[in-house]
């Protein structure tokens, strides 16, 4: 009999699970939007990526996940990164750079591909609220209604993880031990800024990264660079401020960091004209690198109960390709 899998969690975590468990009987069950911090925004035409940049795999094994789940959709970003110093000089990056991936309609067009691909039923706008060890498998509850299944991949965030394990009917000792560690998670926050501008902005680079946060911006990027994501004649730069920026203003209001964002694009590109946007948008990521993982053995006590578990912050690295890495390590583990 087919294995019936549920997957818990429509980020990259969860579209590596369901493309490792594609010979199950997967559904996939997301309260909120796909992608997770993979997260593209759009306005106006315009297309960008406003939490994770871009998907950069540097290993063999996930290039050939992307190639085989996620191949038709996914374009290459092509222009180079390039660094910059504490004083905002900018210098050309290291050579060779990794391949960097995002599609025509935004970063999570990947993570849509890949649950598309393995045949999982995706359920958005549905969250699971519960979960029951069975004698045999797992009843879960969600916002629709209860089912069974043979196994879960808890791929949700670990905050909504931890909540699930406290109030799961799970007689383990090791259900405490997960609650205790998903709620013990340490993270850094990261502000973003997504600019809009009525003219094309002209770089030789796709981004910018602080050297070893030596600036209290971490990341900039110029979104014309990504095929289809911006129109002709127009331009869209994203703004990360670092860590350090959100703990010295934990109560700053998104016009206030817009024009703080503002202000340092025009530093750093050196071009005035970034000083008047048309439009702008921001988001506070306050659970955005994970700085600590949980420990192995109590993964490998969970999948004695038929759990696997999976995210950034299961690895402690606040990588995508760390969570999908963690995704299909997960689903690998339940076939």
């Amino acid at each position: 009999m087919t294995k019936r899998v549920c997957v818990v969690g429509a980020g990259i975590a969860g579209a590596g699970a369901a493309h490792a468990l594609a010979d199950a009987d997967v559904t996939v069950f997301e309260m909120d939007t796909v992608g997770g911090r993979m997260a593209s925004h759009r306005r106006n035409g315009c297309v960008f990526d406003f939490g994770a940049n871009y998907l950069e795999l540097g290993d063999a094994d996930l290039e050939s996940v992307i190639e085989d789940a996620a191949g038709d959709v996914a374009v290459e970003i092509e222009p180079p990164i390039w660094q910059f110093d504490a004083s905002g000089e900018i210098t050309e990056g290291k050579t060779p750079q990794n391949t960097r991936w995002t599609t025509s309609d935004g970063l999570d067009g990947i993570v849509r591909a890949m649950i598309e691909n393995s045949g999982a039923d995706l359920k958005v706008g549905v969250g699971v609220t519960h979960l029951e060890r069975l004698d045999d498998g797992w009843l879960v509850t969600t916002e629709d209604g209860e089912r069974e299944f043979d196994a879960v991949v808890l791929a949700a965030p670990g905050a909504s993880a931890s909540v699930l394990f406290e109030t799961a009917e799970w007689d383990s000792p090791v259900r405490d031990d997960l609650a205790r560690a998903a709620d013990g998670i340490p993270y850094r926050t990261m502000d973003s800024v997504a600019l809009h501008y009525p003219f094309e902005v002209d770089t030789p680079f796709f981004g910018l990264v602080s050297e070893q946060g030596v600036y209290d911006v971490a990341w900039i990027s110029n979104e014309g660079h990504k095929p289809g994501h911006v129109p002709d004649g127009e331009a869209v730069v994203i703004v990360q401020f670092g860590p350090s920026w959100a703990v010295t203003h934990p109560q700053t209001s998104p016009a206030a960091a817009a024009e703080a964002a503002t202000k340092r694009a025009v530093e750093l590109l050196g071009d005035d004209r970034l000083s008047e946007s048309t439009w702008w948008e921001y988001q506070r990521w306050g659970d955005a690198v994970p700085t600590r993982g949980i420990d192995d053995s109590l993964l490998d006590r969970a999948l004695d109960d038929d759990l696997a578990i999976a995210g950034d912050w299961v690895e402690g690295i606040g990588r995508t390709r760390a969570a999908l890495r963690s995704g299909l390590r997960a689903g690998r583990e339940l076939r």
